[in-house]
């Protein structure tokens, strides 16, 4: 899979390489061949996830994560070719839950991301099914990851 990745928050700390290693454990993870799609993940600002979050979703509220798959269903089978989508990972709510949750940011990040990635490919979790779904494959992939990144 290939990576577009930016950081439109000043003076945080570089997460390429966490980035970059959670989209290569998602796409070894998945079946479908992926390596030649391009994903966009950008760490934004409060005020960004806030206007997009209203703009796309009628919420005008911050939220920690949004995906936006551009593939629609009947392209799903030919993704090597495409973008599969573009991630957005607030920072600051993302720095709020890790406290509250104890844990560091790193790890929330990687828990973000991994969460968008699984929106991009269709995975959801509005009902208890696919709630139960998406939370198992969220949690396989971290362990992955926990495998070769060490979150302080």
């Amino acid at each position: 899979m290939i990576l577009e990745f930016e950081t439109q928050v000043p003076n945080i700390p570089d997460y390429n390489n966490l980035i970059a290693l959670c989209i290569d454990s998602f796409s070894n993870y998945i079946d479908r061949n992926l390596r030649e799609t391009t994903v966009s993940i950008a760490i934004v600002s409060e005020e960004t996830i806030r206007h997009l979050n209203a703009q796309y979703r009628s919420q005008d509220k911050v939220t920690d994560v949004l995906s936006f798959p551009l593939w629609d269903e009947a392209s799903i089978q030919s993704l090597p070719e495409q973008i599969l989508g573009e991630i957005m990972i607030c920072y600051n709510k993302a720095l709020i839950q890790a406290q509250d949750l104890g844990h560091s940011i790193e790890y929330e990040i990687a828990v973000l991301c991994i969460h968008g990635l699984c929106h991009l490919i269709g995975y959801d979790h509005q009902m208890d099914d696919e709630y139960q779904k998406m939370s198992q494959v969220e949690q396989e992939l971290l362990a992955i990851v926990k495998k070769h990144y060490s979150f302080s």
